[in-house]
């Protein structure tokens, strides 16, 4: 063998053992496993790889993910602002809906419409329509679409408003008991409306109506009604009277609060009477103090034929006053008109007559001792609507009694049992159902002493 190649082989077998105790050294000794370092190298890289592909996986939906939220927060960040802006127009938009007037109220026209003081009136004061300017802006109008007016209101006032700048505005108020107050306003271009309560500026109106009437109304025979002990109303379709002198200052109040429009004093032509108690005196126990005549157009008022005045009234408040008259005359009883509104003052004397004993008794009464018995005549008290016309007296009634006048007038009066007959200067004969009280009691007493025989 070559001495080369043995000593090559030598060489070869040297390193392999070498290598063998180096291995050997390292694995039992150094405890270092090649072999599982290797596998944990290869291992090593190939989870660095599988995290990178995960990685390089993942990358597309964390940039989706991070894409989608940041479109969600600038959705709901535009969305808030969105809001804001809807708050700050919707601020906006309430200041601008707010009914409010950088002018002031030159006139205002109204009309109240209610069960009681109804009726119209213009102001033009400036510090009163600054008052009513301040009241309506106390109403907090807001602007609306439609309106539409109370169907139950109890109370409703119109104003026509006429500013300073020249536009015009209208209002309307309404008070209801069921429904509570409602308020709508127009300015031509837009309609507001309120439901706050209107019971201050009602107060207001009702005020300055209650000044109007007491400037305007009729205020006539102040020293008459003061001296009148008989406040007569009548209706010349029943003829009957009712004497309402213990009401007469409500009927004066109510007077008050007619508004006159014209006042005629000559030529005075009044028109068609009214159809109800269309007359009122005012006297004493003598005479005829003053006398009202009510008309569909107004009151004429006259203390002598001589002197009369008439007083066209506005339509309204003459409506209220006669239903007010017809109201306190339903609260008295009724008297025959013709009785009722004779004048002692007029009398010249009377014949009593009597069938009620057993035989006829009749007397001549002078002025001054037929006082009692005029009196009780004038107070005798009918049943209402009984009134009928009769083409004879009694043949033989219980009492008769002849009532003579100054001016050769005379009128008869009959009475049997529950029946009074009257026959006046025309030679009319009236029947009436007389009323059982104490009147009739008194004045069947009277006609017992004067025809009773000393």
């Amino acid at each position: 063998m070559n001495s080369k190649k043995i000593l090559l082989l030598t060489t070869l077998i040297a390193s392999l053992v070498l290598i063998a105790f180096v291995a050997f050294f390292s694995r039992f000794i150094l405890n270092i496993d090649f072999g599982s370092a290797v596998g944990q190298t290869n291992a090593s890289v190939t989870e660095e790889e599988e995290k990178q592909e995960e990685a390089n996986e993942q990358q597309p939906e964390e940039e989706t993910s991070g894409e989608q939220t940041s479109k969600e927060e600038s959705d709901n960040k535009e969305e808030k602002e969105d809001e804001d802006k809807k708050e700050e127009d919707k601020d906006e938009k309430d200041k601008e809906e707010a009914f409010e007037t950088s002018s002031t109220i030159k006139t205002a026209s109204i009309t109240v419409e209610a069960k009681e003081n109804s009726g119209k009136l213009t102001v033009d004061d400036a510090e009163k329509l600054t008052e009513l300017l301040k009241e309506i802006n106390a109403l907090k109008l807001m602007s609306v679409a439609q309106s539409v007016g109370m169907q139950d209101a109890s109370w409703n006032a119109s104003l026509n408003l006429s500013m300073a700048d020249g536009t015009a505005i209208s209002c309307n108020l309404y008070e209801s008991t069921l429904s509570g107050s409602k308020t709508t306003l127009s300015t031509g271009s837009k309609t507001y409306e309120s439901t706050e309560s209107v019971s201050n500026i009602k107060k207001l109106l009702e005020s300055w109506m209650e000044e109007e009437q007491k400037a305007n109304g009729l205020n006539l025979a102040a020293d008459q009604f003061e001296q009148a002990t008989r406040v007569l109303t009548a209706n010349p379709f029943t003829l009957e009277v009712q004497d309402i002198a213990s009401s007469k200052s409500a009927l004066q109040q109510a007077m008050s609060k007619l508004k006159v429009t014209e006042t005629y004093t000559d030529n005075v032509h009044p028109g068609v009477e009214y159809s109800g108690t269309n007359l009122l005196n005012l006297a004493d126990d003598t005479n005829t103090l003053f006398t009202f005549e009510f008309y569909e157009t107004g009151i004429l008022a006259y203390r002598s034929e001589n002197s009369k005045e008439f007083y066209a009234c506005e339509e309204q408040s003459l409506k209220t006053f006669y239903q007010t008259v017809e109201q306190i005359c339903s609260q008295y009883a009724a008297t025959p008109a013709h009785l009722a509104m004779m004048d002692y003052g007029a009398l010249s004397g009377m014949q009593a007559s009597s069938t009620t004993g057993t035989s006829r008794k009749e007397v001549g009464l002078i002025r001054e001792h037929a006082q009692n018995l005029f009196y009780f005549l004038q107070q005798v008290h009918v049943s209402k609507g009984s009134m009928k016309e009769e083409s004879a007296m009694f043949s033989r009634p219980e009492y008769h009694v002849d009532i003579e006048f100054n001016n050769g007038t005379v009128y008869g009066v009959d009475i049997n049992k529950g029946s009074l007959l009257v026959q006046v200067g025309d030679g009319s004969i009236y029947h009436y159902t007389l009323v059982g009280d104490n009147n009739l009691e008194l004045l069947r007493a009277e006609l017992e002493r004067v025809t009773t025989d000393d």
